[in-house]
């Protein structure tokens, strides 16, 4: 076994292929990668220069796989039990449309409207943008609480019974919404509580979010 995922805790998506992997019960090995000190080799293994990479020296030692999406692709591929997305047709669109609005419509508002004023400036030692964040919490987060709380109307999972790549990808930036302080409110988006609280008596998930 010769896996390592390669990025940083603060990046959800790097989590998400960290909690696929615990799931599925592979050991792996990480390596801190910053993509914002990273060198001119990082563009040459992905051009875009996001994380995740994930190398894979059993296939040779020079393997390397960039992008979440793609890396989780993969792992079921190569690793399909137990199963992380789903194999019935249907519910295998579900949890990539899951997934897609997690990476883009979620990470969007989430990850770079709060997250990110909140937390980068404190890194370096300077003053977080707050009020950025408070507006994007105010009109933004609100329209993405009501959408997946009726998604998960009468449902423990997001799709069919199992925890999934879906509930993955949503939880991971809910978890990013965690770390600047705030988290939506129960008494309003019920269904959306009760979801992270499953979600985070996981030890997979747990362990990632310290």
């Amino acid at each position: 076994m010769g896996l390592t995922v390669c990025g940083m805790a603060g990046s959800p998506f790097y989590r998400k292929i960290c909690i696929i992997l615990d799931e599925k019960g592979l050991p792996y090995e990480t390596e801190t990668l910053n993509p914002f000190q990273a060198g001119d080799d990082f563009t040459a293994q992905n051009p875009v220069r996001r994380i995740p990479l994930l190398k894979d020296t059993d296939v040779s030692d020079d393997f390397i796989l960039p992008d979440s999406s793609v890396i989780a692709q993969y792992l079921e591929r190569k690793y399909p039990t137990p199963p992380m997305i789903p194999t019935n047709t249907a519910d295998y669109g579900k949890a990539l449309w899951f997934e897609e609005y997690a990476d883009t419509e979620m990470a969007t508002n989430i990850g770079l409207k709060v997250f990110r004023p909140s937390m980068f400036p404190q890194m370096s030692g300077k003053e977080p943008d707050f009020e950025a964040a408070k507006k994007t919490i105010r009109e933004r987060l609100p329209q993405i609480h009501d959408y997946l709380e009726k998604q998960l109307e009468g449902k423990s999972w997001l799709v069919g019974d199992s925890f999934s790549i879906a509930d993955v990808s949503v939880a991971v930036q809910y978890g990013n919404l965690a770390f600047t302080g705030y988290s939506p409110n129960p008494k309003r988006w019920p269904n959306l509580a009760g979801f992270m609280a499953r979600v985070g008596s996981k030890e997979s998930f747990a362990q990632s979010h310290i």
